[in-house]
């Protein structure tokens, strides 16, 4: 099973993605102004439950340009 987390952008906290650990994959990504990015990550992760694909607890964690997964998520700030 993969596992799933919510990075938040600690510069500018409006920017968030949900990424796979598993496959180093950013599965969605976006800020609230532009995006709704926290409607679109909370409608993606009842989905995967919905269909029996995912159904953990799924963490956020706070990151900064100091995080090894900073630059694969590609965060704008």
């Amino acid at each position: 099973m993969m596992k799933l987390i919510v990075y938040v952008n600690d510069e500018f906290e409006d920017e968030k993605a949900l990424f796979n650990l598993d496959t180093k994959e950013v599965l969605v990504k976006g800020d609230q102004y532009h995006d709704s990015i926290s409607g679109k990550i909370a409608g993606y992760i009842e989905a995967l439950d919905d269909f029996d694909v995912y159904n953990e607890e799924i963490e956020r964690e706070w990151i900064d340009s100091d995080h090894e997964h900073y630059k694969l998520i590609g965060f704008l700030f």
